[in-house]
């Protein structure tokens, strides 16, 4: 999560207390290489700012120390035989993560290593933001976001914590030590069939945030739900997912923006900001509610009565519902490895609204698929679509697929991207090309059943059977 050397907390504060070097490592955990959840896409990304990071570690002097296994006795075993004393990490909030480093602080700690953790991929941590009225963490988004802004106010400048260069590294050491080759996502056992749209590497993320900051920023507030239009989002997650840029260089880099561009910078980069504090919300969510990893946040949606059907699962993942702005989005999931945000909110609403298909079963579909793959974020953007988790979206609130369509993407530009078929459809129809006459669909070759599919449901029906599938679990 910290796959950098610019801004990575842990990494000055080792340098500094170094006696006689730093060993920078990294574990590949067959723990998390086995999960389900754990894609092929996140695990390519991966390699690909591994790859990268290993480079300016040699340029610095050093390498990287690859080890493969059990992080508590690969680490173990690492400082019996280099004689090191002290770990240093950055801090995962993740109910595993959190467990595999109580362990390794524990058996470290009783071998006479100290081990020291720093938060780094957020700028507020666990419980440091609670109510005021009782002390309690934040379940809803908006007083969250104000105590976020209030506590951010007090820190320095005001716009959050400085910005760490990177420490001079002449303390790196090259240990002979025995060290795995950089292995391929194959030899991992993944099999790679994503192209990728984002490049991985602490480089790509500073160049993406520089553009970013120096344009769309200012618009993008207005710009942001219009997928066609690629460079109006920052397409940052996955380096802050992986940790090739962090939380602190966002914020200021936004509120740099803002300042320099004034009042018609002010309404972008304060939604973009406040898409940063969703990110901590989350984040602070599943650390203080582990439960939300496998139950809806609120126990009385346990009692949704989920249809099961394989078969329309399936259409949903390959993008097939006859839905042209989900069949799209599906298939840019399926190709990219990324998905636009307002996307995931309409896919999500269609399979568990449209379908009513369990939102577990879309969350660990977008994990395995996802360059990004965050438990906390998926699950928290899964469970606000499905209208069961915090801050969520009520049920009874439920996206028509066509309209969003309309709104998202009005000449189809990005459904044209991705669902080829359609490309000859005209713009009248492009949202819902069943409605054109058999004789339209020959003359653009797009017959509706053999071309591209049928709707696979009337959504007025659908919303009806969801609001009162809902409705009973009361």
């Amino acid at each position: 999560r910290d796959l950098r050397l610019a801004d990575n907390t842990a990494l000055p504060h080792a340098v500094a207390d170094s006696i006689d070097g730093v060993i920078p490592v990294f574990v590949f955990d067959d723990a998390i290489l086995g999960d389900p959840d754990t894609s092929a896409p996140i695990v390519e990304f991966m390699l690909g700012c591994l790859r990268e990071l290993e480079a300016n570690l040699r340029k610095a002097g050093g390498r990287l120390l690859c080890l493969r296994g059990n992080p508590v006795p690969q680490l173990l075993n690492l400082a019996k035989e280099t004689g090191a004393n002290a770990l240093y990490y950055n801090q995962d909030y993740a109910p595993a993560a959190v467990e595999r480093d109580v362990e390794v602080e524990r058996v470290l700690g009783e071998a006479g290593v100290t081990v020291r953790g720093f938060k780094d991929q957020v700028i507020f941590a666990e419980q440091e933001l609670l109510t005021a009225s009782k002390g309690e963490p934040f379940t809803v988004y908006t007083p969250y976001r104000r105590a976020w802004e209030k506590m951010l106010a007090g820190i320095g400048d005001g716009n959050g914590p400085d910005v760490l260069p990177i420490p001079k590294l002449r303390s790196l050491r090259v240990m002979k030590v025995e060290s795995i080759r950089l292995p391929t996502a194959k030899s991992l056992g993944f099999n790679l069939t994503h192209r990728f749209e984002i490049a991985p590497g602490e480089s790509a993320a500073q160049q993406r945030l520089r553009e970013f900051c120096a344009g769309p920023l200012r618009q993008y507030d207005k710009h942001r739900n219009t997928p066609a239009l690629g460079a109006s989002t920052s397409r940052l997650s996955p380096h802050l997912r992986h940790g090739t840029l962090s939380p602190r260089q966002c914020l200021r880099a936004a509120s740099q923006a803002r300042h320099d561009g004034g009042k018609a910078w002010a309404a972008g980069a304060d939604t973009w900001i406040g898409e940063l504090i969703w990110r901590e919300f989350y984040q602070q969510i599943l650390f203080n509610f582990p439960h939300v990893q496998t139950e809806p946040f609120k126990e009385k949606w346990t009692r949704v009565g989920w249809r099961q059907s394989d078969e329309d699962f399936q259409k949903w993942t390959q993008g097939r519902t006859g839905f042209p702005i989900v069949d799209a989005a599906m298939r840019q999931l399926s190709s990219t490895g990324w998905m636009h945000n307002r996307l995931r909110m309409i896919v999500a609403n269609f399979l568990t609204r449209d379908l009513l298909i369990d939102y577990r079963l879309g969350e660990r579909w977008f994990m395995q698929n996802l360059i990004d793959g965050e438990t906390a974020q998926n699950n928290g953007g899964w469970q606000w679509s499905a209208g069961c988790g915090t801050d969520a979206q009520p049920y009874f609130r439920i996206f028509n697929p066509t309209t969003q369509s309309k709104a998202c993407d009005p000449a189809g530009k990005f459904i044209r991207r991705y669902c080829p078929e359609l490309a000859a459809v005209p713009d009248k129809f492009i949202h819902a090309p069943s409605e054109m006459s058999p004789l339209l669909q020959a003359e653009c070759g797009c017959r509706i059943g053999q071309d591209y599919p049928a709707p696979m449901v009337d959504h007025a029906e659908a919303r009806k059977r969801a609001l009162a599938a809902f409705a009973s679990a009361l």
